[in-house]
């Protein structure tokens, strides 16, 4: 994968669209980011999909449009069957949320272990992060001792 030509996963005009499309563009990066890889990498179609989830996480936060750019989610594909043996070969994918939308950033190599499921991580500023604190607790009222 290219570093250092921002790749479009999901446009900020297309979050809301259930039928959005994979770019050509995404799709060659892809190709190009899993190699040979055929099991355990995510296609361009679900990469889109990965940045859905991503964007419904910020959404149930509470977080402004606003204040979510920068915001992070890296996502590795569940491994093979605990009937197979040995560690296998596969692909996590690593986003941000831009002020264009969902960008993303790198596809990288990884190990998969039998039975593994699928490792979800998001990652956020400390500014992000004290709002969806403060944003959370905000219809609590303390309990008088």
């Amino acid at each position: 994968m290219t570093k250092s030509k921002t790749i479009v996963v999901l446009a900020k005009a297309d979050l809301k669209n259930p039928a959005a499309k994979p770019s050509e563009e995404l799709i060659a990066a892809v190709a190009e980011g899993n190699g040979r890889a055929q099991k355990f990498v995510y296609s361009a179609a679900e990469i889109v999909d990965l940045a859905r989830r991503a964007e419904r996480r910020l959404e149930r936060s509470g977080l402004p449009l606003a204040d979510r750019v920068g915001f992070e989610a890296s996502f590795e594909p569940e491994g093979p069957g605990k009937a197979y043996k040995f560690t296998a070969t596969g692909r996590g994918v690593a986003l941000r949320r831009a002020t264009k939308g969902w960008v993303l950033v790198r596809i990288y190599e990884i190990n998969v272990y039998p039975g593994q499921i699928e490792h979800i991580r998001y990652r956020a500023t400390p500014t992000q992060i004290e709002e969806m604190q403060r944003r959370a607790v905000a219809d609590l009222t303390p309990i008088a001792a």
